[in-house]
């Protein structure tokens, strides 16, 4: 059974290439006989990294052929029908899939979190292409109301998870984590806050460096953890320079699941980044999220959180405020979150096992 891999893979994002890793474990979980072609913008690196076949993801004549050859589509997981990157996104995504169809190929959206949809033309296109698809996974109940509020009503909808809730870092990862971060300097003992940034205009670089040089005064270790390269790291090496207080980089780049490992040891996780905040969630580090995208505030609701701020809403006082608390509360949270981290794995492996049906036939085609 030939099954085609659709998303934002290849491009060093450590939450898109988790994804892929978490996608193509559980299928091959559920069916090892699945031969997996991934779409990617670099297919050497992600054939070498995660052990599939991976193609171009623009040629033309690779796509018709792939998806010609294909049983199954998968588009997803991650946030690929938003338009706030970029106009260009959900035309791409959307195109891939209408390219499967006239082809002849099943489509299923994996897992998918929709949305910001802003631009009229973009909405039409999700009405006009999500309502022939077999099937639709989604991660949030949010991605599901701006669905229905599109139009989209035919295919079956399951609220599931992430797909990355169902990985886990190895022994050997986290004792590998622990040996870097020694390299670094830096001692669990000491109670390491970990921070993933990013760049975005809704804050400034100086509110950024402002409120780590708060959150220092508490008095441990800040550790950057870059989730894209390059991007991530220039921005944290950027931070660096405006902020009063010491901070180190991790500057080299691991697996998903070797920044989960580096995250168990962590006092606290302060995530810009979704997946920093899926990968603590995973290895029961307390976390805070900073809102730069509605995904974050829709993660942290599930477990009953607020961002430390998010849009105009910039204060430093209530936000180190909510850390101190953090820091302080730590063994109760890391608790709940490892109980809440399992149920959302049940969902995530659900994803599999509904693709597995698809592909069966025991699912409704329209």
């Amino acid at each position: 059974m030939r099954i085609v891999l659709s998303g934002y893979y290849g491009f060093d994002n450590a939450g898109d290439e988790a994804l892929l890793t978490a996608i193509s474990n559980s299928l091959r979980a559920v069916d090892k006989t699945f031969e997996i072609t991934v779409l990617s913008g670099n297919p050497a690196r992600t054939a070498m990294v995660h052990g599939v076949r991976a193609v171009s993801r623009i040629n033309p004549l690779v796509l018709i052929r792939e998806l010609s050859r294909a049983d199954l589509l998968i588009s997803g997981g991650g946030s690929l029908l938003q338009d706030v990157t970029g106009p260009l996104s959900i035309p791409y995504y959307l195109g891939i899939v209408v390219l499967a169809k006239l082809l002849g190929t099943r489509v299923v959206f994996y897992a998918q979190g929709v949305g910001p949809v802003n631009r009229k033309l973009s909405r039409y296109l999700i009405k006009l292409v999500a309502n022939r698809v077999e099937l639709i996974t989604l991660r949030d109940h949010e991605s599901a109301r701006l669905l229905s509020s599109i139009g989209v009503y035919r295919p079956p909808v399951h609220i599931t998870a992430d797909p990355v809730f169902s990985l886990r870092p190895t022994a050997e990862e986290v004792l590998q984590a622990e040996s870097y971060l020694a390299q670094l300097g830096l001692q669990k003992e000491r109670g390491i806050i970990g921070i993933s940034i990013r760049p975005w205009d809704t804050f400034s670089d100086r509110q950024i460096a402002s409120l780590l040089d708060r959150v220092a005064e508490l008095g441990h270790p800040l550790l950057l953890i870059p989730l894209q390269h390059p991007v991530d790291l220039e921005y944290s090496l950027h931070i660096k320079t405006l902020m009063k207080s010491p901070v180190t980089i991790a500057e080299s780049q691991f697996s998903s699941t070797g920044l989960m490992g580096m995250i168990s040891h962590l006092r606290l996780m302060i995530g810009m980044r979704l997946h920093s905040l899926i990968f603590a969630a995973c290895v029961g580090t307390p976390f805070e999220g900073i809102s730069y995208d509605p995904k974050v505030e829709t993660f942290l609701k599930q477990f009953n959180k607020s961002p430390l701020f998010g849009g105009e809403a910039f204060n430093p006082d209530l936000a180190v405020g909510k850390v101190e608390q953090a820091l302080s509360d730590r063994d109760r949270d890391s608790a709940i979150i490892l109980k809440q981290a399992a149920d959302l794995k049940e969902k995530a492996d659900r994803n599999a096992t509904l693709v597995l049906r698809v592909v069966k036939g025991e699912l409704p085609v329209e």
